[in-house]
């Protein structure tokens, strides 16, 4: 077991000093010898872990869902413990982690995953990766819209454009973040524009359909 885990730590910091290159130099920037280099650990060490170029993005890849996945729990139990948390407040949930990904190592990961999904058309497997970490967030968009609907039954066809529309504004907030020039100020003020957004969608649906 303790090799296990040994083997799996040094893989997580791996894949963290890959992501703080990925940020700080794009993917071209990208080579096994920064990578252990930026880890502290012996020459040779990466490519032992990830034998081509392309496993090691993939493997930075699944290290950025998986922190955005813990990222959003983290924001979850927090809620619950405030005991303000709702099936609504999964907006207000969103809103934090965008606002979050600002700065810091939230803003490395955010230019790492740009720069990943710009280099992801020249490898299919990366591709993948990507479209799930994509699918997984739609989902957490359509879980966040969804108790906001005031028909029951919801109506699946509002649900999923006001889905795209949260996450289509969502990645324009997080790019002028990686540019930095954010046009938000404040978890606060985001939910507002997500709930006024979600309005919107709605109402222009109601007419279409109406």
């Amino acid at each position: 077991m303790k090799r296990k885990a040994d083997v799996e730590g040094r893989r997580r910091i791996l894949c963290d000093a890959a992501i703080q290159i990925l940020a700080e130099e794009g993917a071209k920037g990208l080579t096994h010898r920064k990578v252990e280099r930026r880890a502290g650990l012996p020459d040779g060490t990466t490519s032992s872990y990830f034998r081509t170029r392309s496993a090691l993005l993939r493997a930075a890849a699944e290290r950025v869902a998986e922190l955005d996945a813990v990222d959003f729990e983290m924001a979850m139990r927090r809620g619950a413990v405030s005991e303000t948390i709702t099936d609504i407040t999964t907006l207000d949930v969103l809103a934090e982690i965008v606002m979050r990904s600002a700065t810091g190592a939230g803003l490395d990961r955010s230019r790492a995953r740009y720069e990943l999904a710009l280099h992801a058309h020249r490898d299919e497997v990366l591709q993948g990766v990507i479209e799930n970490a994509i699918t997984g967030f739609v989902v957490l968009s359509e879980q966040a819209v969804a108790p906001l609907q005031r028909e029951a039954p919801a109506d699946r066809d509002l649900v999923e454009k006001q889905a795209r529309a949260v996450t289509t504004f969502i990645n324009g907030v997080i790019v002028r973040q990686v540019f930095g020039h954010p046009g938000v100020d404040s978890a606060e003020e985001l939910t507002q524009l997500l709930h006024a957004l979600v309005a919107g969608v709605a109402a222009s649906h109601h007419v279409c359909t109406g």
